[in-house]
């Protein structure tokens, strides 16, 4: 093929389909006319629905009349420009679930009046990788500062108190009277006192645990990851002593049930908001995951449920899954924590 053939509508078609990005073509008034698949991927539609709506309808609802009025402003300076430069940009699939995305537009003049060209991208996971970037940032901050204060308590104020011990010794030698001596002793003894509890405050700053994260680390590790395929960040609540009473063996089948229950939320539920919550129940460990997709059709089939189930028994407990009055699913999930399935 020579570089200046004409290229077919077909071919220009199968190529705007391969883009790794959405590609939208909208016209003054606001009406999708064109999408390529990306676009019907990631807006969960099918290209025929597309055609014809308004784009409006692709935003989170609370920014729907700031985007007609930016659209009119756009209309009457046209020029090729990333869409909200610095702001935080969402959009919201057919099932609710809000995204971030970066949208670049570019004017398109036509004998039929002004289009635009949007260029959609997806940057959930791109977002995700920053914020794990910036999380672990803070977490060395944190270490470096924990480290500071170790290392001041150590060299300052503990070299300070046993200079003050050290006098106060020399000034048993000087003392008088019996009772000056005993309230110099007793002085004395709570400088040790302080400086052991001192020294167990930095044991403590250096301590971490010899089997890696917290089981409680270890169940946000778990939430975190699911945002990057749901495109929200489910609620998280924890609560009870769950390092302290879950047991390794415990703690792995809670785990696995976690990341399995979310797995079918993001699967079947079509949901846009997701609570977590863990917690200690008398002698059981509770786990109770809530969506408000679009309930417990087929919820008692697959071997993904089955598997929580039995995870639940092995344990001494149960795994009741419902549909609660205001639609969507809850798994809720109890273990004993003192059973020994050994």
């Amino acid at each position: 093929m020579q570089p200046d053939s004409h290229l077919s509508s077909e071919v220009l078609r199968q190529a705007l389909d391969a883009a790794p990005d959405g590609i939208a073509i909208i016209d003054a008034g606001g009406t999708i006319v064109s999408v390529n698949r990306m676009v019907a991927q990631l807006f969960e539609y099918d290209h025929n629905e597309l055609i014809g709506m308004s784009v409006d309808l692709l935003l989170p609802e609370a920014t729907r009349a700031t985007h007609a009025a930016r659209r009119a402003e756009y209309e009457a300076t046209p020029r090729t420009r990333a869409m909200g430069s610095g702001l935080d940009l969402r959009a919201r699939r057919r099932s609710g679930a809000e995204f971030p995305v970066e949208i670049s537009l570019s004017p398109l003049p036509t004998d039929d009046g002004l289009l635009v060209v949007a260029i959609i991208r997806d940057v959930t996971d791109r977002r995700a990788s920053e914020d794990e970037l910036r999380r672990a940032h803070e977490e060395l901050t944190i270490v470096d500062d924990r480290e500071r204060i170790a290392r001041d308590l150590h060299d300052t104020v503990i070299q300070r108190l046993f200079a003050v011990g050290l006098s106060l010794q020399g000034a048993i030698t000087r003392a008088e009277s019996d009772p000056a001596v005993e309230r110099i002793q007793l002085a004395i003894d709570e400088i040790d006192l302080t400086i052991r509890d001192i020294r167990s405050s930095i044991f403590a700053l250096h301590t971490r645990r010899d089997n890696g994260e917290s089981t409680r680390e270890e169940l946000t590790v778990i939430v975190r990851e699911a945002t990057r395929v749901l495109g929200f960040e489910p609620v998280l609540r924890i609560d009870g002593p769950i390092d302290s009473v879950v047991s390794e063996e415990l703690r792995a089948h809670l785990l696995a049930t976690l990341r399995e229950t979310l797995s079918n939320v993001t699967k079947h539920a079509h949901a846009s908001d997701v609570v977590v919550e863990i917690f200690v129940d008398g002698s059981n460990v509770c786990l109770v995951v809530r969506d408000n997709g679009v309930g417990t059709e087929n919820a008692g089939t697959g071997n993904g449920l089955s598997n929580i189930r039995e995870r639940a028994v092995a344990f001494g407990g149960d795994c009741v899954i419902t549909s609660p009055s205001e639609g969507g699913t809850q798994v809720e999930w109890r273990a004993s924590v003192a059973l020994d399935t050994d």
